[in-house]
């Protein structure tokens, strides 16, 4: 069994920054000390690492914590991140073209898919090589993204932050409908799974704060701070959320 542990939308910002009495960074360790504790063989870090803009000081903070673990991971950008500081910082030995940050891994047998939205949308090149990879898996795809790629009805992010090439994306996955995609993904600040054709997309809740999905105005939903645990099997994939 791989066990991966995915933490997304982290917002880490300068040291004593706050809001609504939030502290980003205390809240990431707390989330991090209880992954830690579940010995994953993996874990995730899923974007918006930096709560504005990308940041070189926090990305080196963040992999101070990160290495400190002793347990392998991958980190992938988000809308408030800059993906060339963070292969600066975090990546060796992975696909990278251009600014994008995008690339495959093979643990126990899987087959882990690692994109990079943080632009709101892909490249030509990022689509034909996303097409290129899933030709050559023969089981179920694992992809994971910080935008969710069909809508989820969120009503104060969507308008504004949604995935600017839903159809694109989907019409790769409806190509290959003897396969099932597994889509991992963050950016909403809130839990969902959505299920759509041949693709289940799975929102995870952020380590900041959760937004409310059914207001327009931006609106907290809850100050509970969670992560997604995923379990793969050759015959079974089980997720679930735990707040902390």
């Amino acid at each position: 069994m791989l066990k991966i542990c995915l933490i997304t939308d982290l917002h880490i910002d300068a040291v004593g920054y706050s809001f609504n009495g939030i502290d980003p960074r205390a809240n990431f360790q707390k989330v991090l000390k209880e992954v830690t504790s579940k010995s994953p063989e993996l874990i995730v870090l899923a974007g918006d690492l930096c709560n504005k803009v990308g940041d070189l000081e926090i990305y080196q903070w963040i992999k101070q914590q990160m290495d400190a673990g002793n347990i392998p991971y991958y980190c992938i950008p988000g809308n408030h991140d800059d993906a060339s500081m963070m292969m600066e910082v975090f990546c060796e030995n992975v696909f990278i073209s251009r600014s994008e940050l995008f690339f495959v891994k093979e643990i126990h047998g899987h087959s882990l898919i690692f994109l990079d939205t943080s632009q709101g949308n892909m490249s030509t090149e990022q689509y034909s090589w996303l097409n290129e990879i899933v030709s050559s898996i023969q089981k179920d795809v694992f992809i994971f993204m910080h935008h969710p790629p069909i809508l989820a009805i969120a009503k104060h992010m969507e308008p504004r932050y949604a995935f600017q090439q839903m159809e694109e994306f989907q019409s790769i996955c409806a190509a290959f409908q003897n396969k099932k995609f597994h889509i991992f993904t963050g950016h909403y600040h809130f839990e969902r799974s959505i299920a759509k054709g041949n693709m289940t997309v799975y929102i995870s809740p952020s380590t900041y704060l959760q937004i409310h999905p059914d207001y327009e105005e931006f609106k907290i939903q809850h100050d509970k701070i969670g992560y997604r645990e995923i379990k793969l099997t050759d015959q079974s994939m089980v997720t679930n959320v735990n707040y902390l």
